[in-house]
């Protein structure tokens, strides 16, 4: 409460030019004992109360004296947003009678009189009561309040229905009645507090905290506060039954034979049996509470949760072994509170038929470097990347690390080495992979569109624009990545509005003066050297700080020759897939051709080339005359060679010892399943016993 809320508002003016016959008029209009008192320029030039006035005519003063001179000067003025509190002191502690309240623009607004604060005290003081009395009222615990004779002055609603009594019977009865045995003495008498208390009596037990009343150091009563523990000792055994329950679920998932988990609506998982702990080789501290996601690698279960539709003996991959997973929703009162998750691991071989599907399943995904995920799922852009090259796998490393940060990201490297690919790795692994990931092409927007594709336009904002506006590219992108592409190519014009945006992460479109927020990360790409550019004046200096926070160089492919049989393999499946064709290789001649070629398309060369290879095949390998002609021409015009040289003999030994060390390790790391190898190497299982038969790697000393 403040000071307007208790002045007198309405009031009337004194001029100082007025006579006391006018002053008489006003105060017998107003009730007030004070009026204001303004000057010639209306600003306030005192105060007359009736005292001034009685003063006056006393000393023989004629009704129509001016009262210029009669009215008091030391006027006390209050800002009108006073809190009451402080009022109460000023009014206190000051020898005016009353004082005039002002704004803060120095306007008079009111008058405050003591006759007037008094009221106001009376009418708080009437409104704290009625609160406090409604807070006693509506407390869940019972409440006496008693005297020091310990006679029950009040008591509330809950403590009539605990002692099945009422205020009428119970007011003035001492409380050893109501509670016999209760022990006030310490409370009364030495005015030490008694909390936690607990009453028993009358086939009742209460959770008393007794508390003494002091006023002035004098103790002058005491208030008790209880509550019935009976609700107690129910909760508890609730609690007690609901942790039996609990205990005799866990011991009963326990004896079941395959790992089971429960996760709750939000993915974190609340229980796991046993055999999910040794499947997952986690013990339950390091299991539960977890996100499912960082528990169980492609898990679809928070897809069941979604959308509540159970999901039965799906094959799922898990560390590159295929196991059949049964996810289910956990329904509450039409609302999907969780799934339950069962992960079939052991003795496949007991359900023949199913091992039979799973034959099946395993002969038609041979050749795929890995099973197509159904949707597009974070965190596994990294594992799409096909590659042994040591370099580049350190690249897509640093790739992974820096994806969780929020920091903008440069990737350059020559066209179609899979600068795409890892920007699109990088948004699924970092956290705005929930958002979008908008591509832009610089290098294919006209100029002259160029700001209204990144900008967007409100409605009507130039001739032809659209009448409900245009979403630009930075809208699209909040809460995601934006992928600019072809940086390089970007407009000096539009290089400046960028760079504000990324620093402000806000903008305005165009037509529009509201300025847009945009939370997303800025991943760019380029095949030019930006550090050129900027020496030519052709890039902003700022912008290319602003992008290279963290640097990506993608190498060609011609420097990762490791590759070339991988990348191969992997677009052979691809293709075969969907041309429904069954293309095992290509012929040693071919082989050498892709080794001694430059690859000046990269990657996206060699998939062209597989691709176009797989349309002309006639056999089951893809032969030189299968291939386009300029890669024929160049291996019919090589020269003829009776012999490698030396040079190439070695080089090919190299390249081979490497390739199969690279098996050999994949085989380890699989601990001879050869089926995870294939997915560790990037390559088909079919593949892979292609490869162990040429390098002379035996079969029999490695398990599917």
């Amino acid at each position: 409460m403040f000071l307007k809320d208790i002045m007198t508002s309405s009031f009337k003016r004194l001029k100082s030019s007025d006579d006391l016959r006018e002053a008489a008029r006003l105060f017998r209009e107003t009730h007030l004992e004070a009026l204001p008192v303004a000057d010639v320029r209306g600003r306030l030039a005192g105060i007359m109360t009736k005292a001034n006035l009685f003063d006056a005519l006393a000393k023989g003063a004629q009704p129509d004296v001016p009262i210029h001179g009669l009215f008091t000067t030391d006027v006390l003025m209050l800002n009108e947003n006073l809190p009451y509190e402080e009022v109460k002191e000023i009014v206190r502690t000051s020898r005016a009678g009353n004082a005039v309240v002002i704004n803060d623009c120095q306007e008079i607004t009111g008058v405050l009189t003591k006759a007037g604060l008094i009221m106001s005290m009376l009418k708080r003081e009437t409104q704290l009561n009625s609160e406090l009395n409604a807070i006693l009222q509506t407390m869940y615990n019972g409440l006496l309040v008693l005297d020091t004779s310990s006679t029950v002055v009040k008591l509330n609603r809950a403590a009539e229905k605990i002692l099945s009594t009422t205020q009428e019977r119970a007011g003035g009865m001492r409380a050893e009645s109501l509670l016999p045995g209760l022990k006030l003495d310490e409370v009364l008498i030495g005015g030490r507090p008694s909390v936690g208390y607990l009453y028993t009596g009358h086939d009742m037990s209460l959770l008393c905290n007794i508390t003494p009343i002091t006023r002035e150091g004098a103790i002058t009563g005491a208030i008790i506060v209880f509550q019935d523990v009976t609700d107690l000792v129910r909760i508890i055994s609730e609690l007690e039954s609901v942790t039996k329950l609990y205990r005799t679920l866990q011991s009963v998932m326990d004896l079941a034979y395959d790992g089971i988990i429960v996760v709750d609506e939000q993915g974190c998982i609340s229980m796991a049996n046993q055999a999910a702990e040794r499947f997952l080789r986690r013990d339950e501290n390091h299991i539960l509470g977890r996100p499912v996601e960082e528990v169980i690698e492609n898990t679809r279960i928070m897809k069941v949760i979604r959308t509540g539709v159970p999901e039965m003996n799906r094959l799922q991959f898990i560390a590159g072994t295929p196991y059949v997973v049964s996810s289910l929703p956990i329904i509450r009162k039409g609302q999907v509170v969780g799934a339950v998750g069962k992960i079939l691991f052991r003795n496949l071989d007991e359900i023949k038929e199913l091992a039979r599907k799973l034959a099946h399943v395993d002969r038609e995904i041979a050749g795929s470097a890995r099973p197509e995920p159904e949707e597009d799922e974070p965190g596994d852009g990294f594992h799409q990347i096909v590659t042994a090259d040591p370099a580049f796998r350190q690249i897509i490393d640093e790739a992974g690390i820096v994806s969780r940060g929020t920091s903008n990201i440069l990737i350059t490297g020559e066209s179609g080495t899979g600068k795409e690919l890892i920007a699109q790795a990088i948004h699924h692994g970092s956290g705005y992979r929930t958002g979008p990931l908008v591509k832009v092409n610089c290098a294919a927007i006209p100029d002259s569109l160029m700001e209204s594709e990144f900008f967007g336009y409100a409605p009507g904002a130039f001739t032809g624009a659209s009448r409900a506006g245009k979403k630009g590219k930075l809208a699209m992108a909040d809460g995601g990545t934006l992928f600019l592409d072809e940086i390089g190519d970007l407009p000096l014009t539009l290089q400046g509005k960028l760079l504000r945006v990324i620093q402000d992460k806000c903008f305005e479109p165009i037509g529009s003066n509201t300025p847009q927020k945009v939370d997303a990360r800025f991943i760019a790409a380029t095949n030019q050297d930006l550090e050129e550019l900027v020496i030519q004046g052709r890039f902003r200096p700022d912008l290319f700080y602003r992008l290279n926070v963290i640097h990506l160089h993608i190498p060609p492919l011609k420097e990762r020759c490791w590759d070339i049989d991988l990348l191969v393999q992997y677009f052979l499946d691809k293709y075969n897939r969907i041309f429904g064709t069954n293309i095992r290789n290509v012929s040693a001649e071919v082989r050498e051709i892709f080794f001694d070629h430059d690859w000046p398309g990269n990657v996206r060369e060699l998939e062209n080339v597989i691709e176009r290879g797989i349309n002309f095949a006639r056999g089951a390998v893809i032969e030189r005359h299968d291939l386009p002609q300029y890669l024929r021409d160049k291996a019919r015009h090589a020269p003829a060679r009776p012999e490698s040289p030396p040079g190439r003999q070695m080089l090919r030994s190299s390249r081979e010892n490497h390739e199969r060390e690279i098996v050999l390790k994949a085989l380890e790391q699989a601990r001879g399943n050869k089926a995870q190898a294939a997915r560790i190497l990037g390559i088909s299982r079919s593949w892979l016993y292609e490869k162990m038969k040429t390098m002379g790697i035996s079969t029999g000393k490695y398990s599917l």
